[in-house]
């Protein structure tokens, strides 16, 4: 035993671990702490006034300096010689916290210590005075995970605390913590990292260990930390570890699984061209090579977004490498904006439903967009058209006036009035009548299941050539009413007899056959309706338009609107199935 206490220390020491460089970048000042400079200048002034408060909740998203503002806190108040509000780091109370010996600041991790016992033993450390500094310090972190009698037992002590005592509470989730608790705290909300704030921290401690990143590195570092320092921090040690202090672009790209290579890029084209099989392509590429579909979606994602903002001209001072601003330009000049609107919204929803290596997801999300399945562009060239009408089934011939009785006439309504077949009584016909109406009933079969026509065999005067716009409006209607049915049942259900009469520009008159729903649509109410037009029409077009309502006369000579020739609603089909016939207006 003596000779091992007379041996050099360094013989016997435990060799040092490697610190991670998140623990060793911690800050220490408030100017150190990046991207919340409001909180923290704040904080500094109450320090060198002399008033801080006697609690604080500390709300945010992970890794954005909650806990490191917390401690930095409890170091100035106990420091002997604040500098305007900073801790000194020469006296021996910021010593003491630096290296991690501070007897007055007491974590705690009330996720694991969460039930009232451990809050019982807290009341009770309060009213012990501190051991060195002027201030006891409680930082709870995560402190939505106390239990409700846990926060009840905390309510009176963090109200009237101490003098000597400052409570931190820190959490990811405040909407989970009791207004009661919240409403006797300084809440101090953090926000995530801004990206030029993340790169300039990331490298600061890149050219502090030594490390050499190819230009633009950084930026791929900091854009997949999405907001968290700390992320970004670990996500830099993770890569120096694996392909060492010197990294390539292609580097990091792999070491943060990222697919930016010339498959994203091909995929995003065919995705604004509607090329379904380079589409395919590209995705079964990517899944043969083993690469996560999940993530090479986002990175198509990703250039869609970057090539709608250089096409709407605001992407002029996005930080892009000299190869992807070219590739970027290059997808941007061949598109239509609402090409790209569409692709995004087809591709930027796939849901994966837990697998991130299933490519059969974002196979039928591609596909419906290259089909047409879901609304591409707003441009004609784009809109596949409307399969030609079948030939039109002969209508079912209606017995002659004199053999059946005369119905009585119902107001007008939005939906198509049908008889439907009645067994006639016998004191109504006589026996021979009644004997034909079998043979007339099977003389002709019963119609099909009606199924979705082109308002093609409805003859509208429309005064000359129909416009490319106009047609297309013609074509997508019935899409149009099925979307508004969805947003506003009273919307689709007036569109039943309106049509679209012209187009000029961004401006669609639609006509309707009453003009009481014409009013329905300009009326205060109608300006919900209205909407709910406007934005069907976006969504099935891809295109923004204005609705004007107009009253169409030549609809009530015309007889049945298209939409009613197309659909009529299930009650309608079904009494047709059965043998109702239509009765004329």
């Amino acid at each position: 035993m003596k000779e091992l206490i007379a041996s050099d220390p360094a013989e016997v020491a435990p060799a040092a671990t490697q610190q991670v460089l998140y623990r060793k970048w911690r800050p220490r000042r408030f100017g150190d702490v990046y991207g919340q400079t409001p909180i923290t200048r704040t904080l500094r002034n109450a320090v060198a006034g002399g008033t801080p408060s006697h609690a604080y909740l500390f709300s945010g998203p992970r890794g954005t300096g909650k806990t490191t503002t917390g401690r930095i806190l409890a170091k100035a108040v106990n420091c002997a010689a604040p500098m305007e509000g900073e801790p000194d780091e020469a006296c021996p109370s910021c010593l003491s916290y630096n290296a991690g010996r501070a007897l007055d600041l007491i974590e705690l991790d009330a996720a694991s210590n969460r039930g009232i016992d451990e809050i019982r033993d807290l009341r009770e450390g309060t009213g012990y005075a501190p051991s060195s500094g002027r201030f006891k310090v409680y930082l709870i972190d995560e402190v939505h995970m106390l239990t409700d009698a846990a926060f009840n037992a905390l309510l009176k002590t963090l109200e009237e605390p101490p003098p000597h005592v400052i409570f931190i509470l820190a959490t990811t989730e405040p909407h989970k913590i009791p207004a009661t608790i919240t409403s006797r705290c300084q809440r101090f909300d953090f926000r995530r990292i801004t990206l030029s704030a993340t790169v300039e921290r990331v490298e600061e401690i890149g050219a502090g260990e030594g490390f050499e990143l190819e230009a633009g590195g950084y930026e791929l570092v900091a854009r997949e930390a999405t907001g968290s320092l700390r992320d970004a921090i670990n996500l830099l040690d993770q890569l120096v570890a694996y392909h060492g202090r010197s990294l390539t672009l292609d580097d990091i790209r792999s070491g943060l699984g990222l697919v930016v290579d010339s498959r994203a890029y091909e995929m995003a084209r065919a995705a604004v061209t509607r090329d379904l099989r380079a589409g395919l392509e590209a995705l079964n590429a990517a899944r043969d090579d083993g690469i996560e579909i999940r993530a090479f979606v986002r990175e198509v994602v990703s250039a869609l977004r970057l090539a709608l903002l250089l096409k709407a001209g605001a992407g002029e001072e996005l930080p892009l490498s000299d190869a992807q601003a070219e590739e970027l330009r290059t997808l941007a000049a061949g598109a239509q904006v609402a090409d790209i609107v569409a692709a995004l919204r087809a591709l930027g929803e796939v849901d994966f439903a837990g697998d991130a290596y299933d490519s059969l997801p974002a196979e039928i999300a591609f596909a419906s967009l290259a089909t047409g399945a879901v609304p591409a562009s707003a441009t004609p060239a784009s809109v596949p058209a409307a399969p030609q009408a079948a030939a039109a089934t002969p209508a079912r011939p209606a017995p002659p006036r004199a053999e059946r009785p005369a119905p009585a006439r119902a107001p007008a309504r939005e939906a198509p009035r049908t008889e439907a077949p009645r067994r006639p009584a016998a004191s109504e016909v006589p026996a021979a009548p009644q004997a034909e109406a079998p043979r007339a009933a099977s003389a002709a079969p019963p119609p099909a299941e009606p199924t979705p026509t082109p308002p093609a065999p409805f003859a509208l005067p429309d005064g000359g050539e129909v416009s490319d716009d106009l047609r297309m409006l013609r074509e997508q209607w019935d899409a149009v009413r099925t979307a508004a049915r969805k947003i506003d049942f009273k919307a689709g259900a007036l569109l039943n007899t309106g049509f679209v009469k012209s187009v000029q520009d961004d401006r669609v008159v639609v006509g309707f056959r009453f003009e009481n729903h014409v009013d329905m649509v300009r009326d205060a109410e109608g300006g919900r309706v209205r909407q709910a037009i406007e934005q069907a029409l976006s969504e099935a077009t891809g295109r923004q338009f204005t609705v004007e309502p107009v009253h169409w006369e030549e609809l009530q000579q015309a007889g049945p609107s298209p939409a009613r020739q197309s659909s009529g609603g299930h009650m309608v089909e079904e009494a047709q199935r059965l043998g109702a016939v239509p009765l004329d207006e």
